[in-house]
């Protein structure tokens, strides 16, 4: 349960300003606070003050505007802060450069209004999004975003994306109605691309998915209990601890809650007198803070941390102790055991007369040899499909390329599968498939060594997760294609795609590409869809020898790297991790390394490593992913580790069903719920409330 275990007072305003309203942090750690100063919301009176305070409180430096200024926010891309000016019509912006003080002289709005404007400002993914005053008549645009982008110059142009009377689900009755938005007021990005958008009148605040592309979607909540008209800001932390700074006009003052166990899938509103923790599942209410004189502006700022920390390192397999296997890769899990390839140094073609073979070792969680497999060629690429149960096993990544499936329960191989024209085979054949990853029963490869603009570098099997016969392909990513750089918020960027390797599924159910030549990651929303987009992030200049890349489900688990040079995969214990960071296996470092994506920082933590390469990771909330179908003795084991007093109740479609949600869950899907009534109703309940703490959903 959150707790606040300690409060304060941050900062008192200065005597000649009142009003204090929104807040905002740059990347120093500064805190800015605007001081409305009873100026007029149209601009035509007064003015607004802008204060900087440094992290303890006292003041840096101040800035006086001209009107109202009701939005102010930093852009994490640039690191300008933003300033929105008259909100209630003859709407403005005016950008701060925080290294100097400058303000920027005010921008305006290619179409002018005089009685409505804009209240926030919110950024994610390059793009910038602005909440839109008072509306009128159903249609009537709430929610735009800003064209000009995140350096604008001229007059400032928008999309709408959100209109009054528009309809969403309703988080508490899970039905689809009008979302209640006559009084647009804050709006602020939230992890996995998010925004979350308040309406003070209607006490309600919509979280909006995908902002911006066909796909974008919105869920509600309306609060009850609580003041007619009193909600501001709303919150969904990106840590379980950390301080809520809150704007109290009724005391001019910036007070500090330092918060424990916040739950990072809950939002947490600043409303009339009190912080109310609200349960994005089901719209439950609980007060973190209350006694309040009145809450406004609210910001989150997660403790600090050293970073990531090795806890325990250890070696979980080495290759020799398996039939002299060499040159472990790839590393994956599933159905409580963990598989390794290992090279063994066969040729990655095909085309030699004496190819070679590799060997795949099937592992108990604690090391133990399962089973052991002997396939023709390279298999460069190794994934376990929660959704089928099955191993996909990829041969001769560089040419003559086949696919075999494993079923690690029987031990049966099937294949190899040939892939169909226009694959080529033979002498000509100078092309492969690297990896491979799943998302709802789909199946994605990285088609290697592209050589001209055009070529395909993402390819969709068109037999899904279950092929058979000749294999065909359906591009999704080529090379030439563009996206947003993720470090410099540039968009329309040639890809960094030039060499297909590691292949992932995130939680999201974007993938993660990396490209070992060019040191760079690209991430694909959506993909295969008419809503796909890309974004990608370079390593810094010198990195090499880039393989896999990880994006964490928690803050603490372990990871499974194995170590080429050393015939080894190590099994590391770490805690600290950022949920928001990309982890990478480096070749140039012999290390994992943390890579922050807004700024391209690159930092070992898993150090001394001997040519690292294939990674997985287990958070330490959770497990293995679970084949759907699985109904035997290791999904039986789990369920009957959760509730060992229901489990010989249940039937097999029973223990079936519970394994699809669980496998759902630990691929970060969205959340599931068991079927109303029927037999064992109550155990089915009890066991799937159990995977939610195992699995948390990753629904926003």
């Amino acid at each position: 349960m959150a707790t606040t275990d300690k409060s304060s007072v941050f900062a008192t305003g200065p005597s000649s300003a009142s009003g204090i309203d929104s807040l905002t942090t740059t990347a120093d750690g500064s805190i800015w606070a605007e001081y409305g100063n009873g100026a007029d919301s149209t601009g035509k009176s007064g003015s607004s003050t802008i204060v900087r305070y440094a992290p303890d409180g006292t003041v840096q430096g101040t800035d006086t505007i001209n009107g109202l200024v009701d939005g102010l926010k930093t852009d994490p891309v640039t690191g300008q802060v933003w300033a929105l000016i008259n909100n209630d019509g003859n709407a403005q912006l005016s950008l701060i450069d925080p290294s100097t003080g400058s303000v920027g002289a005010p921008l305006s709005y290619a179409v002018p209004s005089t009685t409505r404007g804009y209240d926030d400002v919110a950024f994610t993914n390059g793009q910038v999004y602005l909440s839109y005053t008072n509306p009128a008549n159903p249609g009537d645009p709430v929610l735009q975003q800003l064209t000009n982008g995140n350096m604008p110059q001229g007059n400032l142009a928008v999309t709408n994306l959100l209109a009054l009377g528009d309809t969403g689900t309703n988080i508490a009755t899970g039905k689809t109605e009008a979302i209640p938005l006559s009084d647009p007021d804050s709006l602020k990005s939230i992890p996995g691309g998010k925004l979350v958008q308040t309406s003070e009148a209607d006490n309600t605040f919509v979280i909006v998915n995908d902002p911006g592309t066909k796909a974008q979607s919105e869920r509600f909540d309306t609060l009850t209990n609580v003041p007619a008209g009193s909600l501001d800001d709303v919150i969904v932390p990106t840590s379980s601890s950390g301080t809520f700074y809150v704007s109290n006009p009724g005391t001019n003052q910036i007070e500090a809650y330092h918060s424990s166990n916040l739950n990072t899938s809950d939002a947490y509103a600043s409303i009339g007198t009190e912080i109310v923790q609200v349960d994005l599942q089901t719209g439950a209410q609980t007060v973190l803070v209350s006694g309040l004189s009145k809450s406004h502006g609210m910001i989150f700022t997660p403790d600090a941390v050293a970073g990531p920390v090795v806890q325990s390192t250890s070696i979980f397999a080495v290759g020799s102790d398996v039939q002299g296997a060499s040159q472990p890769d790839s590393v994956t899990l599933g159905d409580n055991s963990v598989f390794i390839e290992y090279g063994n140094g066969a040729d990655s073609t095909g085309l030699l007369p004496d190819q070679g073979s590799s060997t795949i070792v099937q592992y108990d969680m604690q090391g133990r040899t399962e089973h052991t497999y002997s396939l023709p060629g390279e298999i460069d690429g190794l994934k376990y499909d929660p959704a089928t149960g099955d191993l996909f096993a990829l041969k001769n990544q560089d040419g003559n390329s086949h696919l075999y499936t494993i079923n690690p329960n029987t031990h049966a191989v099937s294949g190899p599968l040939d892939y169909a024209a226009p694959y080529v085979y033979g002498a000509a054949s100078t092309r492969g498939f690297d990896d491979v990853a799943f998302q709802n029963g789909k199946a994605y490869l990285s088609y290697t060594n592209p050589a001209n603009t055009g070529d395909s570098v993402i390819a969709q099997l068109d037999q899904g997760d279950n092929p058979s016969g000749a294999l065909t392909l359906t591009s999704i990513v080529r090379l030439g294609d563009t996206g947003t750089n993720l470090t410099t918020g540039e968009v329309n960027q040639p890809l960094p795609v030039a060499d297909p390797d590691s292949l992932k599924t995130l939680a999201n159910g974007s993938l993660i590409l990396t490209s070992d030549h060019d040191a760079s990651l690209t991430v694909i929303a959506n993909p295969g869809t008419a809503e796909q987009s890309a974004s990608f992030v370079n390593l810094p200049a010198g990195s090499s020898g880039l393989d896999d890349a990880i994006v964490p489900t928690s803050d603490s688990g372990t990871f499974y790297v194995s170590n080429g040079g050393a015939n080894d995969v190590l099994k590391v214990a770490v805690t600290g991790l950022n949920q928001n960071d990309i982890y990478v296996s480096v070749g140039s470092d012999n290390a994992v390394d943390q890579l922050d994506p807004t700024t391209g920082k690159l930092t070992p933590f898993i150090v001394g490593l001997n040519s690292p390469h294939g990674m997985e990771f287990v958070p330490s909330n959770g497990s293995a992913p679970v084949a759907a179908g699985a109904t035997g003795s290791g999904f039986a084991a789990l369920v009957n580790s959760l509730a060992p007093s229901l489990v010989g109740d249940l039937s097999s479609s029973q223990l079936t069903q519970l394994a699809g949600y669980a496998s759902a869950l630990a691929q970060g899907g969205s959340d599931v719920q068991p079927p109303s009534g029927g037999t064992n109703f109550a155990a089915v309940t009890n066991i799937v409330d159990q995977l939610h703490t195992l699995f948390p959903p990753h629904t926003a």
